[in-house]
């Protein structure tokens, strides 16, 4: 049974989700970096109100669901338009700006809490935009997986593939997206190997998010890092055979 929002919650959720697009695209265009308009604060305020909302949800959610978890290409998902015949409910808890710490560090209210029977996990293209090591992410997503299948040994953990970035827009011209899909192939490929290691399960829509010049498909992407809706279509139709 899906738990509709009240009113109130549900406008306070789109005007901030709408405010962090804004600031985003903003500094983009201007060619800002984050930290030069006010970040880290704004995305730290962001990230707190986001797991300050779903601390409130939880307690009126039902367990044994099926719980999104990654940065903002989860949280701009509409998951009922792509997911609404799985027999399971499906909880969004993707953070625009969201790292590999930050859902280690919010796994007890994004997950935990609500006991979900699925976990569908993407996680770790802000860590490679912000330079972080192969090491630092795979040593921050093993923790993930670690404390996942410590609280929720019965759980089904699907461990999606990092997607590929394309330069489309010149608001996005200080991303080396050519390095970057190189740095993203080699963690994907760490990541298959960490988590078939442990006995769960990697889905990988890289490839089928590919152009055919080897970045992301224009056709899937507005800006050349998020999914539109054909991306999303892409992905939940990779994704849904493993979910129903």
């Amino acid at each position: 049974m899906k738990i509709k929002l009240n009113k109130k919650d549900a406008i306070y959720l789109s005007v901030i989700a709408v405010l962090v697009i804004a600031v985003i695209v903003v500094g983009l265009v201007l060619g800002i970096k984050p930290q030069e308009v006010g970040e880290p604060n704004f995305f730290k305020q962001y990230y707190d109100d986001k797991c300050a909302s779903y601390a409130v949800q939880n307690g009126n959610l039902s367990k044994g669901q099926i719980v999104f978890v990654g940065d903002s290409i989860t949280d701009l998902c509409p998951l009922d338009d792509y997911y609404q015949e799985l027999p399971l409910a499906t909880y969004n808890r993707g953070i625009g700006g969201d790292t590999t710490e930050g859902v280690l560090n919010r796994l007890k209210v994004s997950i935990f809490d609500i006991k979900p029977s699925k976990v569908v996990l993407m996680i770790g293209t802000n860590d490679i935009d912000a330079g972080k090591s192969e090491d630092y992410i795979m040593e921050n997503y093993t923790k993930i997986v670690d404390k996942i299948k410590d609280e929720l040994p019965e759980v089904e953990l699907y461990c999606m593939s990092i997607i590929p970035q394309n330069e489309v827009l010149e608001s996005y011209s200080d991303l080396d997206t050519a390095e970057n899909n190189l740095k993203i192939q080699s963690v994907n490929a760490k990541i298959k190997a960490l988590v078939e290691t442990k006995g769960e399960t990697f889905v990988d829509i890289y490839t089928a998010l590919l152009g055919l010049e080897g970045n992301l498909n224009k056709a899937y992407s507005d800006d050349g890092l998020h999914l539109n809706a054909g991306g999303f279509v892409v992905w939940s139709n990779i994704l849904k055979p493993y979910l129903m």
